[in-house]
């Protein structure tokens, strides 16, 4: 009987070998689905971390893959249903109908989530607290605003307030 022959390390996995890397990375997509960290499905499937990290973004990107054109087809018959429905109400809204004005900013914020034209966290935050003084000066300050502004190496220095009544 002849010895059996070592793989090459390069060589093509057998199906088996296939089969198995497969459910072991929709383990790792249930595990990480529950809540698990990539550091705790390496423990529990007992595999590298590395390997859990690659393992997840590639079952993650085939699930993107898979269901990108049905998304683009919901997208579709979900903005011929909003164009319809804002036919409806467009003119009555134009002619000072206030139910059907409501409607139709209704029906445009729901086209602009759908088509991703509002941005999902805000564009300013605000950060307010409440401050009391019996006496003396407030000076304000921005710690960061955008580069775009043409004079910014000739912004006037900031001077305080004189306390309010």
């Amino acid at each position: 009987m002849a010895p059996a022959k070592a793989r090459h390390p390069h060589a093509s996995p057998t199906p088996q070998a296939r089969v198995n890397a497969e459910t072991r990375r929709y383990q790792m997509l249930e595990l990480y689905k529950g809540g698990a960290t990539e550091r705790q499905i390496a423990e529990v499937l007992a595999v590298d971390r590395a390997l859990v990290h690659r393992d997840i973004k590639r079952v993650l990107r085939e699930l993107a893959e898979k269901y990108a054109n049905v998304a683009d087809e919901i997208r579709g018959l979900q903005m011929e249903r909003y164009t319809t429905l804002l036919q409806r109400w467009w003119q009555p809204a134009v002619a000072g109908d206030e139910h059907a004005t409501k409607m139709v900013l209704q029906i445009m914020h729901r086209i602009s989530e759908i088509n991703g034209v509002i941005p999902d966290k805000p564009l300013i935050s605000i950060d307010q607290r409440s401050i009391q003084l019996q006496q003396g000066e407030v000076t304000f300050s921005i710690e960061a605003a955008s580069a775009s502004y043409e004079g910014a190496d000739s912004l006037p220095a900031t001077k305080p307030i004189p306390e309010t009544t």
